[in-house]
């Protein structure tokens, strides 16, 4: 997908410079309700969960947010999407409430315990660091890693039918996995491990509107699958607290772009006002990517050219039946 122009700034903000940017994110600077200015304070952190009945009530609030960002400074949301930064305050305060009401929500319906429904949330970019380099290292359970991960593509799949024989996700702990994921590329690394995860300064879970919810096998999640219910409680569900499906089955055939994932479920009114951000101001983003990314740029090679697929490939519609 080609990058959308960057738009002009606004007579009364001056753009930021590339320095100060990069300063903020080298620093990992926090962003509060400070710099994002009085168009923060039109939301009362203390109000009860919004609920949605349609589509248009999704958008309205969405371009409400995207109001605050466009009077934000620039470099501040740069850094809280990039994940080196935090939402400001009410925002934030928006999305915990409405996260969390979906959460209580689901173990109602579905009659489970509440700790068990919200299984990861925020993430800064450091922490999607560690979780990018343990898989495109391959470390192994007790050295770094965390056991299984991602989805092996049907490409390499079809290279070494053998050594991978039919499991469904790559196991470092298995030899026969680590041969074949040694004699990958780069680019082919990055290609497996961006299947169901993104690099750091990439993640949604920077952002605070998006979750991931029950489970993150991706084989629990068929049709007959045992999260079968749980998906269709939240699909049955979900819009009414403003959340859509963030990856599915029809914007994974954009490609490039994250596999269908029936568990992550984000808050739209933020979510998208910060895609509506990213396509105006690519060139703000990649210059906080490069830097987030130059301690090893071997390993981001691919990615480095295909961010804003993986940014942009994505679902925009709730579902409400």
């Amino acid at each position: 997908m080609d990058a959308t122009p960057s738009r002009p700034a606004p007579a009364d903000r001056r753009g930021p410079s590339r320095r100060r940017i990069l300063g903020l994110v080298t620093a990992g600077a926090t962003a509060g309700a400070a710099w994002f200015g009085r168009a923060a304070l039109a939301s009362d952190p203390a109000e009860p969960p919004r609920k949605f009945r349609s589509q248009e009530g999704i958008d309205r609030r969405r371009q409400s947010v995207k109001g605050i960002l466009d009077t934000a400074a620039p470099e501040a949301v740069v850094a809280w999407i990039t994940g080196t930064g935090s939402a400001p305050d009410t925002i934030r305060a928006e999305m915990d409430t409405q996260v969390n009401a979906l959460a209580d929500a689901a173990a109602t319906g579905l009659g489970t315990a509440r700790d068990t429904v919200l299984v990861s949330w925020v993430r800064t970019a450091a922490t999607q660091r560690t979780i990018w380099d343990r898989k495109y290292e391959f470390l192994r359970t007790g050295s770094g890693g965390a056991g299984t991960f991602g989805v092996i593509t049907d490409e390499i799949r079809a290279q070494y039918p053998t050594p991978l024989g039919p499991d469904p996700q790559w196991d470092p702990d298995k030899a026969a996995h680590r041969s074949v994921w040694e004699a990958l590329t780069s680019e082919e690394r990055q290609i497996e491990i961006l299947r169901t995860s993104t690099a750091p300064g990439v993640s949604r879970h920077h952002l605070g509107s998006d979750a991931d919810f029950f489970d993150t096998a991706p084989q629990d999640w068929t049709n007959s699958g045992p999260e079968r219910a749980d998906y269709a409680w939240l699909r049955a569900n979900a819009a009414h607290y403003g959340f859509l499906q963030t990856y599915t089955a029809e914007s994974a055939e954009a490609g490039p772009a994250i596999s269908e994932e029936r568990w992550h479920w984000s808050y739209a009114p933020v979510s998208e006002a910060v895609v509506d951000f990213v396509r105006a101001e690519p060139d703000l983003i990649g210059d906080a990517l490069d830097e987030l990314w130059s301690y090893d740029p071997a390993r981001y090679t691919y990615i480095k050219e295909h961010w804003r697929d993986y940014m942009l490939h994505v679902n925009e519609k709730a579902y409400f039946g």
